[in-house]
């Protein structure tokens, strides 16, 4: 199991600190007003009926992961690494909110069925797959721990 490789789904309740969801400043990157924005749109077309923010912060080990701020009753917060979504292409950060937006639908459906490529497999649903083998390529490059595609994506589709 790669813990720790990829993006993952945390249950515990998140620290006062970073409850802010504001976010600014990435528009020129990411060709939105927000990451806020990108995720409520996310969100929509995931049919995610529960309340989901994004917060920046200055470090974090698995570069984005979600969880609750209230225990298991939500909402949830997306904590995003600052540095590491400013490497992104803006298909790259739409590909990496839609994959913790799986951990969600997951989290919401089905609950003990948690994988890194259930996640994908719901993410795909609304973003191309090959947005998130870059994404990949920078997380195992960032944590200097290498993971199998297939085994997070599946095959490429032979369409």
């Amino acid at each position: 199991m790669h813990i720790g490789v990829v993006l993952l789904l945390w249950l515990l309740p998140l620290r006062p600190d970073v409850q802010q969801a504001a976010l600014t400043g990435l528009s020129d990157k990411t060709g939105i007003v927000s990451l806020q924005d990108l995720t409520d749109d996310l969100r929509g077309r995931l049919e995610i009926k529960e309340r989901v923010h994004v917060t920046l912060v200055d470090h974090n080990p698995l570069v984005m992961s979600v969880e609750t701020l209230n225990g298991r009753s939500g909402p949830f917060v997306i904590s995003v690494d600052r540095d590491f979504v400013q490497e992104l292409a803006p298909a790259e950060v739409e590909a990496a909110i839609a994959h913790e937006l799986g951990h969600v639908w997951i989290y919401t459906h089905h609950p003990f069925l948690q994988t890194e490529r259930l996640a994908n497999d719901i993410a795909m649903r609304v973003v191309n797959r090959s947005a998130f083998e870059p994404v990949y390529e920078k997380v195992w490059s960032r944590t200097g721990i290498r993971g199998n595609l297939i085994e997070f994506l599946g095959p490429p589709s032979q369409d």
